[in-house]
């Protein structure tokens, strides 16, 4: 993941209100998912299939029954690719 420039980017982001507690805790969420998967979240976002698969399993393995989790990933996705990652409902193969 490439911290710093995210951490900028969510800085930058006009929807998110409360800066320092947000930012703080979508940067902890996005670690989260690369030390419990074991993955670069760079390889994630570069690649949709890897994509859908993660969001999959955080809502399995991380109980994510909010979203927060997810949102971090679509955050970074977001960021990475200048577009937003389909709802799971819409994504095709």
């Amino acid at each position: 993941m490439r911290d710093a420039e995210f951490e900028k980017y969510l800085d930058a982001d006009a929807n998110i209100t409360s800066k320092d507690k947000a930012v703080r805790s979508r940067m902890a969420k996005a670690r989260k998912i690369e030390q419990h998967f074991n993955v670069s979240l760079d390889s994630v976002v570069a690649d949709d299939n890897k994509m859908f698969d993660i969001l999959c399993h955080i809502k399995k393995e991380l109980n994510d029954s909010n979203g927060a989790i997810s949102n971090a990933l679509r955050k970074y996705y977001l960021f990475a690719n200048g577009r937003k990652f389909p709802k799971l409902s819409d994504y095709q193969r």
